[in-house]
Formats: C-alpha cells, sequence, structure tokens
C-alpha cells in the first residue's frame, strides 16, 4: 500500500546556502570596488597631465608669436588679436596683437580644458611667468601635490 506522506521536495534554498552566497559576493566586491576607483583616479589624472600639457603648449606658442605672456589664460583661445583682453602681461611685456597667429587650442565647447580636481577650468596661471597647475589642494596617487603639477 502507498504511503499517504509524499516525500518532501526542495522548493528553495535554505538560509545557510543563501547567506554563504552573500559573503562571496561581498568579499569579492570588497576587492573589486577599490580596483575600480584607482584605475577611474588614474585615468582623471592622465587627462589632467593632458590637459595641462595642452594648455602649456598653447602659453608657449602665444608668447612665441606675440613676444608676451597671455594677459588671461582664456586669450590662448581669441578668435585674433583684437579679441586678446589686455596689453601687457605680468611683467610689462606688450602683446603684440597683429603677431597672434591663434587660437592656440580649440575645444567642442569653446571653453578651456577642466581641471578634472578643482571646479571647472579653474586654474593657477603666472601671466608674468607663463607658469600655469592646476588649482586643487588634492594629493595624487602617488603623493604629490596635484597644484605642483
Amino acid at each position: 500500500m502507498a504511503s499517504l506522506v509524499s516525500p518532501r521536495r526542495r522548493l528553495g534554498f535554505t538560509l545557510v546556502e543563501v547567506l554563504i552566497v552573500v559573503t562571496i559576493i561581498a568579499i569579492l566586491a570588497m576587492v573589486a570596488i577599490p580596483r575600480v576607483m584607482a584605475a577611474s583616479r588614474r585615468a582623471k589624472e592622465a587627462q589632467l597631465r593632458g590637459n595641462l600639457k595642452q594648455l602649456r603648449d598653447a602659453i608657449e606658442r602665444f608668447e612665441a608669436t606675440s613676444a608676451a605672456w597671455p594677459p588671461s589664460l582664456a586669450d590662448v583661445m581669441a578668435a585674433d588679436g583684437s579679441a586678446i583682453s589686455g596689453n601687457f602681461d605680468g611683467r610689462g611685456g606688450w602683446v603684440d596683437r597683429t603677431a597672434y597667429d591663434g587660437p592656440y587650442i580649440l575645444t567642442g565647447d569653446g571653453e578651456l580644458p577642466e581641471d578634472l580636481f578643482a571646479s571647472g577650468a579653474d586654474w593657477n596661471y603666472d601671466n608674468a611667468t607663463g607658469d600655469i597647475h592646476s588649482s586643487s589642494d588634492l594629493l595624487a596617487i602617488d603623493g604629490t601635490a596635484y597644484n605642483t603639477w
């Protein structure tokens, strides 16, 4: 005669199995998330270095053609000599507007490249020396300050 009690069928996971899976996922996330964040930070640092190089090249080309440093950083993007913001750089050098051969940087949005670790295109630019640095006080992955780059 057949038993009236059917054998117990397994319909789901036990609590222990679920806890083991959640623990494994948590451990994998703890390993993966810092690596992803570091890769993202390295990419932003590489882009910051590229933006600084682009700006430094533009400043040097401005100085080579106009015989003075750009009075304002935005002057490297001026359409022509009449659009330059001032007649003199920070050391008193006269800007030769007729020799200007810019713009020396062309961007898709018409704005200066961004300082990725500061607010927008807020760069530390010295129009007496032509030096430009990041305005961020943060430290890079290698321990150097961005504002010394």
